[in-house]
């Protein structure tokens, strides 16, 4: 067998291993032992539960920079629907999002640099993370606070897409990903019998005319050049037709590129909630919770990830996307940290429909895994070159 197929064989082992047995956010007990042991057998030192269950393993090779490869191994909660033989077994939990597929692929990379390491110089830092998906703040800041990747020089990501078919890389020069921060506005006002709306305060009324002035927030606040989303997702009120209650709440998310509309969307929607309140007699609280940072790749390795990937998938194959995602990811973090880039693996199917992301249907044509193996083994070495 050769040294490909050998390790294409060992990255869908492991990918559909942690298919079959997802866990969420920082409760990622069993894949962090999965991690371990694998990393054991491999020989590779490996510093277990950084933050709460995120792993870390490293391999040496001599003098040369030290290059992070990222990959996280948390699910979603979601309940599957695909028919695969290696489908969930855990109720309502799904890896929907490609997390088993991206640890696969680093722990192919880890296998094959360990076992070639007169191909490459320098030191590989393999950071295994939990919590992606959340809860705030997420499993990068354990790892960042960890201070074990203070000595990595520049950090590289892969996240799967199911919209490009397998056999494409694509990658942002700059902005690739938004901010991403919740918003919690609760309105208190005077419950009241529905028929007699003049002895209470309606906080459903003040929740209405927020949800339609906060888009003026966007439209007429922030340049229309700027990119912003503001999107109230949910909202909660009253507990049957004819009692006006006393409180109303409502979830939103709000996403953009830079700190200073960050600033601003904060700052607006502060007034705007407070001002509509006042006007009805009535008060509001505001929660403006930030979450991710918006990831900005770093120009440079985004370059040097695309020229990698060229001899990998064909410079034809390789995509430079010059319109953002307002998604959001906590590699971000690494980012800010040092500098570094994330691309996107294409993983769907050239002859079927592909379901997205989060989808309880979301599959993966696992063909593409071991061509992403390949670029996060192949930055290492010419990241070591330099």
């Amino acid at each position: 067998m050769n040294v490909c197929k050998e390790l294409e064989e060992y990255i869908i082992q492991n990918r559909r291993h942690l298919h079959r047995n997802p866990e969420l956010g920082f409760h990622c007990t069993k894949t962090h032992d999965y991690v371990v042991k694998q990393l054991k057998e491999l020989g590779i030192q490996h510093h277990p539960h950084i933050g709460k269950n995120s792993v870390i393993g490293v391999i040496r090779n001599g003098e040369g920079p030290t290059v992070g490869l990222r990959a996280d191994f948390d699910a979603l909660p979601i309940q599957e629907e695909t028919n695969l033989e290696f489908r969930s077994q855990n109720d309502g939990k799904m890896h929907a999002c490609g997390h088993d597929a991206h640890t696969g692929m680093l722990l192919g990379a880890a296998k094959y640099l360990s076992e070639h390491k007169n191909e490459w110089k320098g030191t590989v830092k393999l950071i295994f993370q939990e919590a992606e998906e959340g809860p705030n703040p997420g499993g990068a800041l354990g790892v960042v606070a960890s201070s074990q990747v203070d000595d990595v020089d520049t950090f590289f990501a892969l996240h799967v897409s199911g919209a490009d078919v397998a056999g494409t890389f694509l990658i942002s020069e700059a902005e690739a990903l938004a901010s991403a921060d919740t918003l919690e506005v609760k309105f208190i006002g005077k419950g009241a019998h529905a028929a007699y709306p003049h002895l209470g305060i309606d906080p459903i009324v003040m929740q209405a005319q927020f949800i339609n002035a906060v888009q003026s927030i966007v439209s007429r606040k922030k340049d229309p050049m700027e990119k912003g989303v503001i999107t109230i997702a949910q909202v909660k009120a009253g507990t049957t037709h004819n009692i006006i209650p006393e409180k109303a709440v409502l979830l939103g998310t709000v996403r953009t590129y830079k700190e200073e509309i960050r600033q601003m969307f904060e700052k607006e929607l502060r007034q705007v909630a407070k001002g509509i309140a006042e006007a009805h007699g009535g008060t509001a609280e505001v929660k403006y919770i930030r979450e991710y940072d918006a990831l900005i790749n770093t120009k440079s390795e985004a370059i040097k990830f695309e020229e990698v990937a060229a001899d990998i998938f064909g410079e034809e194959n390789v995509i430079v996307l010059t319109v953002p995602s307002m998604g959001a990811e906590d590699f971000s973090r690494y980012v800010n940290h040092k500098k570094g880039a994330m691309a996107w693996l294409g993983v769907g199917y050239k002859d079927r429909y592909n379901y997205p992301i989060h989808h309880p249907k979301f599959e993966i044509d696992e063909t593409a895994l071991i061509k992403g193996a390949q670029a996060l083994i192949n930055i290492v070495k010419r990241i070591g070159e330099e």
